[in-house]
Formats: structure tokens, C-alpha cells, sequence
């Protein structure tokens, strides 16, 4: 998974109650890690940001990941929309120009 890009867009996953949106999508990022299954990026928009903010459920794993190489880009104009810039936890900052060239480069483009 070196060379694929993780797009992030909800706080969870799936369409069920929020409660087992976030037990799978704990489950998936300690499989990722477990499976040593490590993306090359990580990027964050829309809901999806709330999970790369100080205190979210996922946050030790977002260091672990970035840790063992995973680049972690989180969107700009959505941390400023939820006025939550300064609690940004892991990786850096980004924008739309970074996701398209990201999509461009990629071999493989996920999208949970």
C-alpha cells in the first residue's frame, strides 16, 4: 500500500448508527497497522477531520502510522470551517491542489 492515497471524508464508516461508524473505524486503522498495510497518504476533508483532531479515537493510531512512514494531510479550509485549526493532531496541513496532484500520483486512491 506504499504508493496508495486514503481519502477521508466521514467521522466513521459505514452508514449505521455513529456508535458502530466508530468501532470499524477503529477496527480498520489497527488492522491497517497490525496487517502492516501502511499507506504512503492519509488525507482528511469534511467530517473526516474530526478524526485527526487532539483527543479523536484514532489519534495514537494516526501517530503509529505516521510513524511507520504513512504521510498525513489534513484539509486546510475544513479545519478553518470547524474552527479547529489549532487542534490539529498528526501530519500537516493541506489543500485541494494536494489532493489532485495526490490523486494524480497515486497508484491506488481509496475512499472510506
Amino acid at each position: 500500500m506504499k504508493n496508495s492515497l486514503l481519502i477521508i471524508a466521514r467521522e466513521g464508516m459505514g452508514s449505521a448508527p455513529h456508535e458502530l461508524q466508530t468501532v470499524l473505524v477503529i477496527n480498520f486503522f489497527r488492522t491497517l497497522l497490525k496487517e502492516n498495510q501502511i499507506p504512503g497518504t492519509i488525507f482528511f476533508y469534511a467530517d473526516g477531520i474530526k478524526l485527526n483532531l487532539r483527543g479523536s479515537v484514532i489519534e495514537d493510531l494516526l501517530l503509529d502510522l505516521e510513524s511507520k512512514g504513512a504521510s498525513i494531510i489534513t484539509c486546510t479550509t475544513c479545519l478553518s470551517y470547524f474552527d479547529v485549526l489549532p487542534d490539529l493532531a498528526v501530519g500537516k496541513k493541506g489543500g485541494m491542489s494536494d489532493l489532485i496532484r495526490l490523486i494524480g500520483v497515486s497508484d491506488k486512491v481509496i475512499s472510506l
